[in-house]
C-alpha cells in the first residue's frame, strides 16, 4: 500500500486574527515546506495595565511550528486542517487548526511548563486572509 500525502497548498497563506485587540496568536504565516506545513506564529502582548483603555501592545513574534496537515477524507488530497504542537514563549502549545468556508478557525491549547501557578489554556481564534495573499 502507498502511503498518500495531503497537499497543504490550501492552507498556505497569511492568515490574521479577526479580534484586533485580543491577545494571543495575531498573525499565522503558514508555507509547504515538502510534506509538511511550517506555521511562523506572531502574537501579541498582554495588554499595558497602565493605560486605562486596555488596547494590546505591539505584536511580538513566537514561533515556527512544524504541522501536519489533515484532510477531511482518506480519497481527498487536499489538506483542510492541521495539527502543530511546539514552544510558544514559555508555553508548550497544540494548535488544532481547520478551513471553514474560507476562513482557518484555530483551536490553541497552552501548558506552562516554566510555572505550575499558570493555569493551563484554551481558546479559539478566527483568521482570514491577508491582503495580497494568493489562495492556491
Amino acid at each position: 500500500m502507498t502511503a498518500r500525502t495531503v497537499d497543504a497548498a490550501p492552507l498556505a497563506g497569511g492568515w490574521v486574527n479577526f479580534d484586533t485587540t485580543a491577545t494571543g496568536i495575531h498573525l499565522v504565516d503558514a508555507a509547504v515546506d515538502g510534506s509538511r506545513l511550517m506555521l511562523r506564529i506572531t502574537e501579541r502582548g498582554d495588554p499595558d495595565p497602565s493605560q486605562e483603555t486596555l488596547v494590546p501592545t505591539a505584536p511580538v513574534t513566537g514561533a515556527t511550528l512544524p504541522a501536519v496537515p489533515l484532510a477531511d477524507d482518506m480519497d481527498t488530497p487536499e489538506a483542510v486542517a492541521f495539527l502543530a504542537e511546539g514552544p510558544l514563549g514559555s508555553r508548550q502549545v497544540i494548535l488544532c487548526g481547520y478551513l471553514n468556508r474560507g476562513l482557518l478557525t484555530i483551536d490553541v491549547h497552552t501548558v506552562h511548563t516554566v510555572d505550575p501557578q499558570i493555569p493551563n489554556v484554551m481558546y479559539r481564534a478566527h483568521f482570514y486572509r491577508s491582503e495580497g495573499a494568493v489562495s492556491l
